[in-house]
């Protein structure tokens, strides 16, 4: 198949894979700081993307031109996931190209021309468009695979995207890898322990405060977690009330009645 490179695909007019990357760069560090989830990018997105590539490079975007971009992206975004989810087709990470066969190619052709774009070269900013476009994506298990587990470690830069990728060989193409930043939780005070008890720091047990028979207030702990029985009638402990102001009012029970010192 007679393809034509990729990049009379991807770019046209004043746009570039250097002004693609500001752009890009621009909507992902805004959508962190600003923790927006819609797909739709407000104005202010645009227009302060448009300002960095015009400092950067001196071209002038409308906003118009801004928006139109985005839905390019995304569209670049979508097709490349076409691409490699084609029975037989394979991404190579090596050489960062999709490899298939031609009938495979020719299907995309007549379905969807602008897939031919990744006939040569793989979609340069796929990690940060996932980003961008992908968090909402459902993955899909179609097939198997064994995964190498290695003990090397990766050291990312600075210029990852935000979603915490991991390496390229680890990566899906319907969505990113993303881990959760890691939280630690640091004991201020050594040697002190955690109480077991998490209801309370206190003494094990439930605490009463009773009216003595001579009107004082005692402290008392039931050291299990139960409830106090009731006093028993018969050894003086609790006795009946025998002043009541009113049968039917809700003073008939009053504490007046048990304990008359306690109006002194």
């Amino acid at each position: 198949m007679n393809i034509p490179p990729q990049a009379s695909f991807l770019y046209n007019g004043a746009w570039s894979p250097e002004t693609d990357t500001i752009l890009v760069d621009t909507l992902l560090r805004l959508k962190r700081e600003m923790g927006w989830v819609l797909k739709e990018f407000p104005i202010y997105f645009l227009i302060t993307a448009g300002r960095e590539i015009e400092k950067r490079f001196g071209v002038r975007f409308l906003e118009e031109e801004l928006s139109a971009r985005v839905q390019a992206l995304h569209t670049r975004y979508l097709t490349f996931k076409e691409v490699v989810r084609q029975p037989g087709a394979r991404w190579d990470f090596p050489t960062k190209s999709v490899t298939a066969p031609e009938n495979v190619w020719q299907k995309l052709c007549t379905r969807n021309p602008f897939a031919l774009a990744y006939y040569h070269e793989e979609e340069p900013h796929h990690r940060k468009l996932a980003c961008l476009f992908g968090m909402d994506d459902v993955k899909v298990e179609d097939e198997k695979e064994v995964i190498l587990l290695s003990d090397g470690s990766v050291t990312l830069s600075h210029d990852e995207p935000s979603c915490y990728e991991v390496s390229r060989a680890m990566e899906e193409v319907n969505s990113p890898v993303v881990i959760p930043p890691v939280t630690a939780r640091r004991k201020l005070f050594a040697g002190i322990e955690e109480p077991e008890d998490r209801e309370s720091t206190t003494e094990l047990g439930i605490y009463f405060i009773d009216v003595t028979s001579d009107g004082h207030l005692r402290t008392r702990l039931e050291k299990d977690r139960s409830l106090p029985k009731k006093p028993s009638m018969a050894n003086g402990e609790a006795s009946t009330s025998v002043r009541v102001s009113h049968g039917s009012s809700c003073g008939s029970n009053s504490p007046n009645s048990w304990w008359p010192k306690l109006k002194n």
